[in-house]
């Protein structure tokens, strides 16, 4: 069977390779798993793990950036910053993003973390809260972040 030229998919010839949809269903996804991470405190494996092996079929081998991150945040976990479910959402997300982000991950991941920890300190000393030494649930950080990738890209 031929296929007619209007049968046929382009190939974009631009240079961005995020495109609305899939990132506003990533989007829609975080929200989702960030909600229920406020409600339960955890972040199931069967909600990364699927993202993170998607991720790696379609990305690998991946760019040294995206290996330094995912080094970072496995370190963050040994060291007890954070949970063993965040630590595989952050790397589920960042494996689920296009190539095209690399050169402003680790900058774009450090904003996130910067910006959602004064939000979290401020948001502590309205509570009344103790400002250390409290695990608190950290899957909404990820939505900033993805906003900020949607943003510059």
């Amino acid at each position: 069977m031929l296929l007619n030229e209007s049968d046929t998919f382009p190939i974009p010839t631009h240079s961005s390779l995020y495109h609305k949809q899939p990132m506003t269903w990533l989007l829609f996804y975080l929200l989702a798993l960030s909600l229920y991470d406020l409600r339960t405190r955890r972040i199931p494996n069967w909600c990364t793990y699927p993202l993170i092996l998607a991720g790696m079929i379609v990305h690998f081998p991946g760019h040294m950036d995206l290996w330094l991150a995912c080094f970072l945040l496995l370190s963050a976990w040994a060291s007890g910053w954070m949970g063993a479910g965040d630590v595989k959402l952050w790397m589920a997300v960042l494996w689920a993003l296009p190539d095209s982000n690399i050169p402003s991950l680790i900058l774009l991941v450090f904003l996130s973390f910067l910006i959602t920890s004064i939000i979290q300190f401020f948001w502590r000393i309205i509570q009344k809260q103790s400002l250390t030494g409290m695990k608190s649930p950290a899957a909404w950080r990820t939505i900033p972040f993805l906003l900020m990738v949607w943003h510059v890209h």
